[in-house]
């Protein structure tokens, strides 16, 4: 196989040469100008189809079930079953009572098309700017950075406006903060927009991982459905057989309504978790097959997205139903605390708001770990306390990197849902207010309402593509982190222009 020769010109002074983890082959910095005689990649090896090298020992394609996580995944069964019960019965109560039957304006036909049109809207405007991403990523990049900075000052503008100095003072102070932060990252975004264009490229090629993403956002649409109707019904049957009201007119309740409820907000943040979860790491499972396989003689294979499906819901389906019970008992027990501080406007009552507000940080610490936790799981088939052991050693090795690039990318992903979402309210609104005005005539709240629907409606579609984006990203830095030689062996090309951004590539953790 024959050598590639970059060009590179007569260096006036001594170049100093980086090595491979996996050979001692040194490897020059590239130049401009002339060919230089000095190559700078080794080719990849191969062998009868087979591949040696740092690929093959750390990519697993047929990861074991990890059946020390079987009690979570049946635990969560166990759950499931309890909650079908609970929903039977509440369905029917409501049912018995007509509340899900007659006719509502509300659901009247007529404002289905405005719902329709944002949706259609909002998927062409997603696959616009998933284009635009992987056209001008670093355009895009910094635009959306400045737009997050001037959305902390036009916020404090407005609470001075408002006369709520106290807020204006406070995301004044978070807007030089984020200022003086994104003068400081300037010379990390040419490599978040390498990194974003290639997660992009991958996407369209791989467009398995936004079909899986629309198909967890129609699960967890119609599991919130069913679990508010669930939750309505349920309290309304046990609140008659278990509340008694005395003859001041004092209601009172048994300790197990307030359990029913608290189980089945458990169950909507456990069973939410899940979902979002497998999405997630059958996205990353995406990923990281291109990564390691792709250029290789065994290859992507052709559906890499239903075998990373079946990844997470089989081998590594006990340790997502772990992680996503850690969050859902974090999540329950701040609802709960939240709930009862609205009740309680004593001491007791603070404390339980105060309780809950660090709660609510630990959470956000969690799901940001969660994440990359369960980039371990999809990319090496890891149980999740082992994937949380290396999580931890990268963000020791790599935090600040990590942070940093989610922060300039997610910009991107963040600011281009809300600018869809708007796009698609308007057109709603224009919608709504041309051709079914005289059903609001009555209750013009209904037309905010309806333009608030439509905004959420263009806001999930890009979410799901964004989500998809988030995902590879996360994957492929992980992958750079703790395997930088199989790019380097499978996609030279790409290896050395990440690493011209990025040196640090080279050393691996």
């Amino acid at each position: 196989m024959s050598q590639y020769y970059p060009p590179a010109p007569a260096p006036t002074q001594p170049t100093q040469p980086y090595y491979s983890q996996t050979d001692q082959q040194q490897y020059y910095p590239p130049q401009s100008g002339r060919y230089s005689p000095v190559p700078h990649y080794q080719p990849p090896a191969y062998e009868q189809g087979s591949f040696r090298g740092s690929i093959a020992e750390k990519w697993n394609p047929t990861p074991k079930f990890q059946g020390m996580y079987l009690w979570a995944f049946l635990l969560f069964l166990v759950h499931l079953a309890g909650f079908v019960i609970l929903s039977y019965i509440g369905l029917k109560r409501l049912i018995d009572n007509n509340k899900l039957g007659g006719k509502s304006e509300f659901f009247n036909p007529e404002i289905i098309p405005p719902f329709a049109i944002s949706g259609v809207a909002g998927l062409i405007l997603s696959v616009v700017y998933l284009l635009l991403m992987q056209r001008f990523p670093q355009p895009l990049i910094k635009i959306t950075l400045y737009l997050s900075i001037a959305t902390y000052f036009i916020a404090a503008a407005f609470f001075f406006l408002s006369r709520l100095y106290i807020w204006a003072v406070i995301f004044v102070v978070f807007g030089i903060l984020y200022l003086i932060a994104a003068f400081s990252w300037r010379n990390r975004i040419p490599f978040a927009a390498i990194l974003l264009e290639t997660v992009v490229s991958i996407t369209r090629k791989y467009y398995g991982v936004v079909i899986m993403g629309f198909i967890g956002l129609i699960l967890q649409v119609g599991w919130s459905v069913l679990w508010i109707l669930s939750l309505l019904g349920a309290y309304e049957y046990f609140d008659a057989t278990m509340c008694t009201v005395a003859s001041n007119g004092r209601k009172s309740c048994s300790i197990g309504l307030y359990l029913i409820l608290v189980y089945l907000i458990f169950s909507f943040y456990w069973t939410s978790q899940v979902i979002k979860t497998i999405v997630h790491v059958t996205a990353s499972g995406v990923y990281a097959t291109y990564y390691f396989l792709e250029g290789t003689p065994q290859g992507a294979g052709t559906t890499p997205t239903l075998s990373s499906f079946k990844r997470a819901t089989t081998t590594s389906i006990g340790s997502i139903c772990f992680g996503s019970l850690i969050i859902a008992l974090l999540s329950t027990t701040r609802t709960v605390l939240q709930a009862f501080a609205n009740s309680d406007e004593g001491a007791c009552g603070f404390c339980a708001v105060c309780i809950a507000c660090l709660l609510a940080w630990i959470e956000s610490l969690v799901e940001y770990f969660n994440f990359y936790a369960y980039v371990e799981v999809a990319i090496y088939g890891k149980s999740y306390c082992q994937a949380a052991k290396d999580t931890w050693t990268l963000i020791k090795d790599r935090g600040v990197e990590a942070i940093i690039n989610d922060d300039l990318i997610g910009n991107v992903l963040t600011m281009g849902s809300l600018l869809i979402g708007v796009l698609c309210g308007i057109l709603g609104y224009i919608y709504i207010s041309t051709s079914i005005q005289y059903l609001l005539t009555e209750n013009t709240n209904l037309v905010i309402v309806f333009v608030i629907i439509c905004f959420v409606i263009g806001f999930m579609m890009c979410v799901v593509i964004t989500d998809a984006i988030g995902s590879g990203v996360s994957t492929t830095f992980v992958a750079l982190a703790e395997d930088p030689d199989a790019l380097r062996r499978t996609k030279p090309l790409l290896f050395e222009k990440i690493r011209l951004q990025w040196p640090r590539v080279v050393q691996g953790i």
